[in-house]
């Protein structure tokens, strides 16, 4: 189980970095995919909640300093890792690929959904009314998001998530 862990900080870090200066340009209607959200689906869903809960504030805090957006971000990291976490899987029980890729997916879209939400709640930066915010943000980011997520589970974990 600890031998993971340096391969997810590495894989934050990177991620954060290609968040902040790649996919934060790639903006449909005010709403970018969040790449970030997806380590921390994985690390939730792999680890367990309390890691993952941790591991989103971490997140979070790296994205905050980039962004400069610290609370705010540290705060959407930690409740998107919370979120997630309700679809652990641990690692020694006896789930099928396919269980695996469906945790994936509910962990990935349940953390989207918070942090998007949450973040349409608490940021606007273009004074734009709730209404307005809410469906860019939270379905428009969420789906964005999960074609990313889509991808990534068919160029990488798929092969990290095997029986």
């Amino acid at each position: 189980m600890f031998k993971k862990y340096p391969l997810y900080t590495v894989s934050i870090v990177v991620l954060a970095l290609l968040q902040h200066f790649v996919f934060s340009k790639l903006v449909i209607l005010n709403a970018s995919p969040d790449l970030l959200c997806l380590i921390i689906a994985l690390v939730s869903m792999s680890i367990g909640q309390r890691t993952g809960t941790t591991c989103g504030f971490a997140a979070g805090l790296i994205m905050g300093f980039l962004s400069g957006n610290l609370g705010l971000s540290a705060l959407v990291g930690t409740v998107e890792g919370f979120a997630a976490g309700f679809f652990h899987v641990p690692e020694d029980s006896h789930a099928t690929s396919m269980h695996k890729k469906r945790m994936f997916y509910l962990a990935a879209l349940t953390a989207l959904l918070s942090g998007n939400i949450l973040q349409a709640l608490l940021h606007n930066p273009l004074s734009l009314p709730l209404y307005i915010r809410l469906p860019e943000m939270a379905v428009i980011g969420t789906i964005m998001s999960m074609l990313m997520a889509i991808l990534m589970y068919h160029i990488v974990l798929k092969k990290f998530m095997r029986d």
